[in-house]
């Protein structure tokens, strides 16, 4: 199978491949840059890589560098505790690490051909994973406890390729808001837009307003945006309530922008809709790690409230109204061979389909089964109370309780009690009375990542929540049954 460097056919050498705020490479330069890279990790006997850094030219060219040379790849979340970090560590058993501060273990080693610092690394036992794994992508799953996705080369470019065909930007000028060891940034944000000829730009934390997982400046990722006139964007529902907000306020996003693509947990068709009026070209998509990130995007013709059509090279059925899906999937999990080799995916979605539309319905494992016995998906109830656009986060509680109430946090200090309260009363006007929040709990500040609350890809940690909320919750219902 072709690497990355081998696929590109959309660009000339003397394009520009990627951007930063300091420096640019062109395609040709790149495809050297690689290629030497690539011989100089196999020269070394080098079978596995890690990488710990912010996103970066160097983090690029490790990446491509390593699929060239058939060299395993993982990189590590900047958020992972210590402690995941060495769990990452020890797991996919890197020879070499790559990071940005200097080697703290392992035998330091020089490597010209980047800035980052780079480590030899020994151990007793030998790596085991599936036959064909390029990649080890990381989710820290819902108990926080990271599990190694391990993906082929080829999965990586049937995504990458599917995009390139289903978004039809010639050249886009890619800006990556996301941390690259986000799989979906990985893939969409940078192969996509290199097999499509395009400019990838990259800025660190500080540049685009980050500390770590959490954006602490708006106002630097606004400015990013602006001054660099991408085309597409990729983003979470909470980084949309951003740009929103900001457009409410008179920032006007740039006429560059063609298609953003939003992902990680289910967008209301509102927001959708009201973004768009503010000239943010938002489409809405579905995917998961086990099938190499993206599995359905929207179109511009698409009904909102799906999650857009299924890829080219995707196959799904329905199986007791769960999402199976064939076609792309992973090789397996590491560390668990009774995983390796199968040839579906059952995603633990509920679903619909319409012809080669998805519509996502939510979480089989998060299902709120209530006191009386009623049914109900959180998710539903969480994307209209994101829908009105006051919320950066909405989690709604319920397991065997009399009524539904909710976590929300409001996207400005400045509203009211009364408001939210008119919001929520109108939103259960709509719903049965099963589902209707009561006594929402406001929060002051969001629940993120590095509290466990969310994971990188904020989705919300249900188990979590509940218990480091606790106290807040039983009052609710101690209160209301008062």
């Amino acid at each position: 199978m072709k690497s990355i460097i081998e696929s590109f056919g959309h660009a000339n050498f003397d394009d520009i491949a990627v951007q930063t705020a300091h420096e640019y490479i062109t395609y040709g330069a790149l495809k050297t840059r690689v290629e030497n890279l690539a011989l100089w990790l196999v020269n070394k006997g080098i079978q596995s890589v890690a990488i710990h850094a912010q996103n970066s030219l160097d983090w690029v060219m490790i990446d491509l560098a390593c699929q060239h040379g058939n060299i395993v790849f993982t990189p590590v979340p900047l958020f992972f505790t210590p402690a995941q970090f060495q769990r990452v560590v020890s797991s996919v058993k890197p020879d070499m690490l790559f990071s940005q501060q200097a080697a703290s273990y392992g035998q330091p080693i020089s490597c010209e051909m980047v800035y980052l610092s780079a480590c030899r690394l020994s151990y007793a036992a030998l790596l085991q994973l599936p036959i064909g794994t390029s990649k080890v992508t990381y989710t820290s799953g819902s108990t926080g406890e990271p599990k190694g996705v391990c993906l082929s080369t080829k999965s990586q470019l049937n995504v990458a390729l599917s995009l390139v065909e289903t978004i039809g930007i010639a050249r886009p000028r890619h800006l990556c808001l996301l941390p690259l060891p986000t799989l979906l940034e990985n893939i969409a944000g940078i192969y996509a837009p290199l097999l499509a000829g395009g400019t990838v730009i990259l800025v660190n934390d500080e540049e685009r307003g980050f500390a770590g997982s959490k954006l602490v400046n708006a106002q630097r990722l606004l400015s990013c945006i602006s001054v660099y006139l991408p085309n597409s964007l990729i983003l979470v529902p909470e980084l949309l309530q951003v740009l929103i907000s900001a457009a409410k306020q008179g920032w006007q996003p740039p006429v560059s922008l063609q298609f953003i693509a939003v992902g990680g947990s289910k967008v209301a068709p509102a927001l959708i809709s009201e973004a768009r009026r503010f000239k943010l070209p938002v489409y809405q998509g579905y995917g998961l790690s086990e099938c190499c990130s993206v599995v359905s995007l929207c179109r511009a013709t698409d009904d909102t409230k799906s999650a857009g059509r299924l890829l080219p090279h995707i196959q799904a059925r329905l199986e007791k109204g769960e999402l199976v899906v064939t076609g792309n999937t992973f090789l397996g999990y590491l560390e668990d061979p009774k995983s390796w080799y199968q040839n579906e995916v059952k995603t633990g979605d509920l679903a619909s389909l319409t012809g080669n539309a998805l519509y996502i319905e939510g979480r089989s494992k998060n299902m709120i089964i209530n006191s009386f016995g009623r049914n109900i998906s959180p998710e539903w109830i969480e994307a209209q109370l994101l829908g009105t656009g006051l919320f950066y986060q909405a989690v709604v509680i319920g397991e065997s309780k009399p009524f539904c109430t909710a976590l929300l946090v409001p996207v400005s200090d400045t509203l009211s009690e009364g408001e939210i309260t008119a919001q929520v009363e109108k939103i259960n006007s709509s719903l049965p009375d099963y589902a209707q929040i009561k006594c929402p709990i406001i929060l002051a500040q969001l629940m993120d990542s590095e509290q466990g609350l969310y994971t990188e890809n904020m989705r919300p940690r249900r188990v979590q929540i509940e218990q480091f909320f606790k106290d807040d919750i039983e009052k609710v219902y101690s209160q209301y049954h008062a």
